[in-house]
């Protein structure tokens, strides 16, 4: 499995925080799937909203098809972009 530390521990805890079982893993691992990790609908739009206040950014609906919430890099990607996005230039 592979890691990826470019995420910050904010990020972690708020996943960590609606999926207990990742707790488990730390440091997470990027290809960890959510679903197997106990990611379900309900669970998702917490997920969303929570990361959205932790960031301070708003993810466009077309951010969030279902390949968004695959892995745990995947998600992070999605948030990521919208940091850069959000970024002054």
């Amino acid at each position: 499995m592979t890691t990826k530390a470019s995420w910050d521990e904010r990020y972690e805890a708020v996943l960590t925080d609606l999926m207990p079982r990742l707790a488990e893993e730390r440091p997470l691992p990027a290809d960890r799937e959510l679903r197997a990790a106990g990611l379900d609908s309900m669970a998702t739009v917490e997920l969303l909203v929570r990361l959205e206040e932790a960031y301070q950014v708003a993810i466009p609906d077309e951010e969030l098809g279902p390949e968004a919430f695959e892995t745990v890099g995947s998600l992070w990607a999605v948030v990521a972009g919208q940091l850069d996005a959000a970024a002054p230039r």
